[in-house]
């Protein structure tokens, strides 16, 4: 039989590990945590009970002549889209839009957020965003972007 502090010592243990989880996520992934807003046009047509909240991950990979990064943004058209770089900081704008079934009834489970979202990814090296390609595929949005040429130390000679 369980008494009290062994009681209170396992809800401590299940707490911290719990802790724990919560704080590895938020480390790992928090960035791909993206916020989505719901305008005045689109509020008639979205639920009320949908999230605001939805996650947006991401991978980025460069080797020495590119970043390439890919996003996972299902329930989106190519042409919903709108990416650009700033400050070597990679800016994906959107929105994602609801779409009502046909027939009558109701949602008993809605975790899907919708709305307008902005995703920034710091890129950490200035690119050419002019030779950028960008392709959307089984809800996944893949960006190429070439890096600019380092400027190589040059020694100046003093006289």
């Amino acid at each position: 039989m369980l008494n009290m502090n062994d009681l209170t010592a396992g809800l401590n243990r299940t707490w911290e590990n719990l802790s724990h989880g919560w704080q590895h996520l938020i480390h790992r992934a928090g960035n791909a945590l993206t916020h989505f807003t719901v305008t005045d046009d689109e509020a008639d047509h979205s639920p009320l009970q949908s999230p605001h909240w939805g996650l947006m991950s991401a991978e980025v990979f460069d080797d020495a002549d590119r970043v390439v990064v890919s996003l996972e943004v299902p329930g989106l058209s190519a042409q919903d889209f709108d990416v650009s770089v700033v400050d070597n900081v990679l800016m994906i704008r959107g929105e994602k839009r609801f779409e009502r079934e046909q027939t009558k009834g109701e949602y008993h489970l809605l975790e899907r957020a919708y709305g307008q979202f902005t995703r920034s990814i710091p890129l950490g090296y200035e690119v050419d965003a002019e030779s950028a390609k960008a392709t959307y595929q089984h809800g996944v949005l893949r960006l190429e972007l070439d890096k600019k040429a380092q400027q190589r130390r040059r020694q100046i000679q003093v006289k």
